[in-house]
């Protein structure tokens, strides 16, 4: 991957999907003007969360995602992005709601890519948190993209807790990892303690993949926003944005992070060389174990 310049956004989005677009084709302006190559925003920016975001199941905000989601790459949405991007020489990732071709009113949480090329390809999150498989069905596969930036794999909010999501994109070759998320202030105030967890799981899947990280949050009301470019040596921060709709811009050059993480403090270590995948097999068995939140409190011992 060359060195390339990358804006991140910072997005406060809504049900109203031609504000949305409005907003993102402000920035993806602003970003040509900046010389960017790639602009990124966060999980679900062009159709929005719904008002409750996904901590309460709502009819309403269902039919609101479902009214809001299009097929993709055949969308009008994806269509006038690819030729945004063909306009201005530069790739652009968002989220959305993807509508499913064969399911009536099924959609998935999806994060596009689109270039100079044209249509690059999509990721479906895999792993949905709270009352997200109201709203969405899961995907299936990790896929990983050829673009003139180099390799880029795909992930989306809460697949960064899980760092298999990573490290199979990792393992596939991947020289950036773009992610998006709508992370939550779970206090609604500017404590810290909402973004520094959601830092720290960034850090670690940028560290122990030895690959930089990109990520776009979405801010406002119980969203902590904190957008960020992250390094390869240790999750190095190498911009990040606060709380409030911004779009922060920085220089990446993934293949010199790649080669300085791998020749770091410890010298030579190259973490996904020196992995033992035989000894692995208990990580992808079932479990025996039961976690506390399937144990009945009441039951006596």
């Amino acid at each position: 991957m060359s060195k390339a310049k990358i804006a991140v956004v910072n997005f406060e989005t809504s049900g109203d999907k031609p504000a949305n677009q409005e907003k993102m084709i402000d920035f993806i302006t602003q970003a040509a003007e900046q010389g960017c190559d790639l602009i990124v925003f966060p999980e679900e920016s062009l159709t929005g969360i719904g008002e409750r975001g996904f901590a309460v199941a709502s009819a309403e905000d269902k039919q609101t995602i479902c009214d809001n989601s299009e097929l993709v790459p055949e969308g009008e949405s994806t269509q006038m992005f690819v030729d945004l991007a063909r306009k201005h020489d530069m790739y652009i990732c968002w989220g959305m709601a993807e509508r499913d071709p064969e399911r009536d009113c099924v959609c998935h949480n999806a994060s596009v890519l689109v270039g100079p090329e044209g249509y690059v390809g999509k990721y479906r999150k895999t792993h949905l948190v709270l009352t997200e498989n109201f709203y969405h069905f899961p995907g299936t596969e990790f896929p990983v993209f050829d673009t003139k930036l180099g390799k880029i794999g795909l992930y989306i909010c809460y697949d960064m807790c899980f760092p298999e999501v990573a490290r199979i994109l990792a393992s596939k070759g991947a020289e950036l990892l773009v992610s998006m998320t709508g992370w939550p202030n779970i206090t609604g105030t500017d404590d810290a303690s909402g973004h520094i967890e959601y830092m720290t799981f960034q850090k670690a899947r940028a560290a122990e993949n030895m690959v930089p990280v990109v990520c776009a949050t979405l801010c406002g009301q119980y969203l902590e926003g904190h957008s960020m470019i992250l390094g390869a040596t240790a999750g190095s921060v190498i911009a990040c944005a606060g709380y409030d709709e911004e779009m922060i811009v920085a220089e990446l050059d993934a293949q010199q992070e790649i080669a300085a993480a791998r020749t770091a403090s410890m010298g030579t270590v190259d973490l996904l060389r020196d992995r033992r995948p035989n000894l692995y097999g208990d990580l992808v068995a079932p479990s025996t174990f039961a976690p506390y939140y399937n144990v009945d409190p009441h039951q006596a011992d």
